[in-house]
This record gives C-alpha cells, sequence and structure tokens, in this order.
C-alpha cells in the first residue's frame, strides 16, 4: 500500500515538474531569434507575420497643397488654405503650373487706367490681397513690395496667380508701380488687414496728395466662396 502512495506521488511530481517546464522553461522563440554571424553578414530571425504587416503600414501624408516649384517660406504652411475646387473655371492653369485666377486678374487690368480715379488703383490692389487672404486665411508673408508681388505671381502653396507676371504696372525689379512710377508701399496692419498706399502726383510719401483707403474693399462675389472654393 505504501509502495502504490510512493509511486503516486512520484508520478504527480512528474506531472508538476513536466508542466512548469513547458510554460516557464526557455520557448523555441528564442532559437529563432538567435543570429548567425560570419565576417560582417548577420543573419537576423524571421519576423512574425503580425511584425510583417506593422512594418508595411505607412503614415498617410499629411493633405498639403501641392508642392510649389521654388522657394517657399515655413510660414505659408502655418495655417491650413482653403480647399479649393481648382477645376472651377475660375482658375485657368498654365503649361508652368501656375494657376490664375481669372476674376482678379481680370480686374487688376484696370490698375493705373487714366480715366480711373487713382483711388480706384488702391481699391482694385486691396481686392486682390482680399482675395489672397480669403484664399490662405492670412496676408502675404511680406515686408516689402516684391514679396507682395511674388505672393501674388505664384509663390504661395497654390501657386496661383492673383496678377499677371507680365503686367505692366510690375517693373523689372517685380515692383508693382503706381501711376506715377513709383513703388506703391504694402504695411500689413495685421492679419486680415494690408495699408496700400501710393506716393500721388509728388512721388513723395508722407505728404498730403498721397492716395490711400482707410478700410479693406472687395471686389466680386464672395457669398459662397467657402462652399464652390471660387
Amino acid at each position: 500500500m505504501k509502495k502504490f502512495i510512493f509511486i503516486a506521488l512520484a508520478l504527480l511530481i512528474g506531472v508538476e515538474v513536466a508542466i512548469l517546464t513547458l510554460r516557464f522553461g526557455p520557448s523555441r522563440d528564442s532559437d529563432i531569434e538567435l543570429t548567425e554571424v560570419s565576417g560582417t553578414e548577420q543573419t537576423s530571425a524571421p519576423r512574425s507575420s503580425s511584425e510583417t504587416v506593422a512594418s508595411a503600414v505607412v503614415a498617410p501624408p499629411p493633405n498639403l497643397p501641392p508642392a510649389t516649384k521654388g522657394v517657399i517660406r515655413s510660414e505659408f504652411f502655418g495655417v491650413e488654405p482653403l480647399a479649393l475646387d481648382l477645376r472651377a473655371p475660375v482658375f485657368k492653369k498654365r503649361e508652368d503650373g501656375r494657376i490664375l485666377k481669372s476674376d482678379v486678374a481680370e480686374q487688376l487690368n484696370s490698375l493705373n487706367d487714366p480715366e480711373r480715379e487713382p483711388v480706384e488703383d488702391i481699391q482694385l490692389l486691396t481686392s486682390a490681397v482680399s482675395s489672397y487672404r480669403k484664399i490662405f486665411r492670412e496676408n502675404p508673408v511680406a515686408g516689402e513690395n516684391r514679396e507682395v508681388v511674388e505672393a501674388l505671381t505664384g509663390n504661395n502653396p497654390y501657386q496661383m496667380m492673383f496678377i499677371d507676371p507680365s503686367h505692366p504696372a510690375i517693373n523689372s525689379s517685380n515692383e508693382l508701380m503706381d501711376r506715377w512710377k513709383v513703388p506703391y508701399r504694402f504695411h500689413p496692419v495685421s492679419r486680415d488687414q494690408m495699408e496700400i498706399r501710393s506716393a500721388g502726383v509728388d512721388r513723395q510719401f508722407g505728404t498730403p496728395d498721397d492716395v490711400m483707403i482707410e478700410e479693406p474693399v472687395q471686389f466680386g462675389n464672395f457669398e459662397n466662396f467657402e462652399e464652390n472654393g471660387q
């Protein structure tokens, strides 16, 4: 009887040891993870299927406008531009990839027209800057006349032109000139307002005949701009 009990206890202990060995002993995977080193070559352990799938997943790229040719200031991407349907008739794509916003460009064909009042020139330019701000949600990042011209002629995230670079008001230094051949002065008062000034007939800034307007003026139809991106 005692011999039978001893044998039974031995069997139970053997079973427990086997179970513990299976649970906590070295796994087969550890053998797979070993690498063979021969000279400079190393053979790594094969990855599991779950690891292979995880490594194949790539984060989607950010929803940014198409890359612009040339140098683009990083500030342009500080605010997300308005989503646009560039297939709309108002957008005319050029061979160089830039896009002309034709309604604004057509209005600016009247810039410096001697048959119009000088203040109307300021209104037209203010309208163009307002259209830019409507799309990019901020004024052109600029401190000088030619930087504003660069922004309005395609140096922006959408490569969008609001004035044709060949416009007669743009001189060889890429500056917008008033009707007296003096460069306009652009002063960003805030993110939402740009002061534009002409030197006037005497071609001197800071004199009584300077031409400017106090409040921003918009031309064109912006009622459904958010909905159709035009």
